[in-house]
């Protein structure tokens, strides 16, 4: 289950960056941001940590008849994360992802994302386990769980301190929908819940992303 998971995830990491470098558009310095959550599943506490690396940046300008025009900033980025919630009569569970995010920012720094994610999931079972062997004898089995793929959707909405305030931070939140399987010959669903900042350092793992600018009825430009 462990090796098909991460043969999976390899093959899903190549793809998207193999899609990003389809087409050849100028290029954009830019370095990996740094993502911090909390990170909820219904109301059970935990936390996200992950990066973020810009693939793609289209920025558009949209001009309207009286003259002014807005800016529009669509970013694609490649996702990691590392994430824990726990549910004390459950189990708790952690699980890695990469995903791929669809952002959409404005000028003033309201942005809005969706963001699907495949990754793998280990749980521990909360409490003492029991095992019970062959000639009956009973012994505690010590980080008692399953492993299970995991694959998400998730829509968020921010705010990016950068475009208005000069600041290297954004805040966001994100409600996710994380599916496990195969969860006892089914598939488990259980909405997730984030609340957190992401940070832009100058210079952590750049990258040349592909950046291009376009507009949208220019006619009305004067």
């Amino acid at each position: 289950m462990i090796k098909k998971t991460v043969l999976l995830l390899i093959f899903v990491l190549s793809s998207i960056v193999s899609f990003a470098q389809q087409d050849t558009l100028q290029k954009l310095k830019s370095a990996t941001n740094l993502r911090l959550s909390y990170n909820s599943s219904v109301v059970y506490p935990g936390i996200r940590v992950g990066t973020e690396t810009l693939l793609k940046r289209i920025e558009l300008t949209k001009y309207s008849k009286n003259g002014s025009n807005k800016i529009i900033y669509k970013d694609r980025f490649l996702n990691t994360h590392l994430s824990f919630y726990n549910h004390p009569t459950f189990h708790t569970n952690t699980y890695l992802t990469i995903g791929y995010s669809l952002r959409r920012t404005r000028s003033k720094g309201f942005f809005t994302e969706f963001n699907p994610e495949l990754g793998y999931s280990r749980t521990f079972l909360n409490g003492t386990t029991y095992i019970v062997d062959n000639s009956n004898n009973v012994s505690i089995k010590k980080f008692a769980g399953y492993n299970y793929i995991l694959a998400s959707i998730g829509l968020g909405i921010g705010y990016d301190f950068s475009k208005t305030k000069m600041k290297p931070i954004s805040v966001f939140y994100k409600a996710n929908l994380i599916s496990m399987f195969p969860y006892n010959s089914t598939i488990y669903l259980r909405p997730t819940m984030e609340l957190g900042i992401i940070y832009k350092p100058k210079n952590f793992l750049p990258l040349n992303t592909r950046f291009k600018k376009t507009n949208k009825n220019k006619k009305y430009e004067k």
